[in-house]
């Protein structure tokens, strides 16, 4: 039987332990920035689709109220959204229903999104879109919103989405 000479037996030395720490503190030091920019632009995910079903939401609203939105002008949206236009029981033309509509999706998007956002109906096409194309009938809603991201340009820091609606 082979004898074992404990004397020349090599095993980690404490450089080799320190090294390895570091390593395994780098790598963690990785994943934990990683998990970071995901939960930034998990939160940029959630913006955008919450700006979906808003948009989605006004394009009911406005399928709904046909020809409170099919006339040339676009209605302005009303100064207070408490024009008591939001029940089956109130009297209101389909103007002033499409100005009530118009105006509590502008407070909705602010709310929903961020204090400075903004939504806009404006009438396609719309200039400088690549969304909203159609024909002057149809009414191209924008919304426009501050990304999360901090370490984007300030051009790329915000962020639009637009939906084309044919009453």
């Amino acid at each position: 039987m082979p004898k074992i000479n404990f004397r020349h037996t090599t095993g980690f030395t404490l450089i080799e332990v320190l090294v390895s720490m570091i390593i395994l503190a780098l790598g963690l030091l990785g994943l934990a920035s990683l998990q970071g920019i995901s939960l930034k632009n998990n939160q940029d995910a959630f913006l955008f689709s919450q700006a979906n079903a808003l948009a989605y939401e006004m394009s009911d609203r406005i399928k709904a109220n046909r020809l409170g939105w099919i006339t040339a002008a676009i209605p302005a949206p009303a100064a207070a959204c408490a024009a008591g236009c939001n029940s089956l029981g109130a009297s209101c033309t389909t103007t002033q229903m499409a100005a009530f509509d118009y105006c509590y999706w502008q407070q909705k998007a602010i709310t929903v999104l961020s204090t400075g956002a903004t939504a806009v109906i404006t009438a396609s096409p719309k200039a400088g879109s690549t969304t909203c194309t159609g024909g002057a009938s149809s009414r191209c809603l924008t919304m426009t919103w501050s990304r999360t991201n901090q370490q984007l340009s300030a051009a790329m820091n915000t962020t639009n989405f637009e939906l084309e609606v044919t009453p």
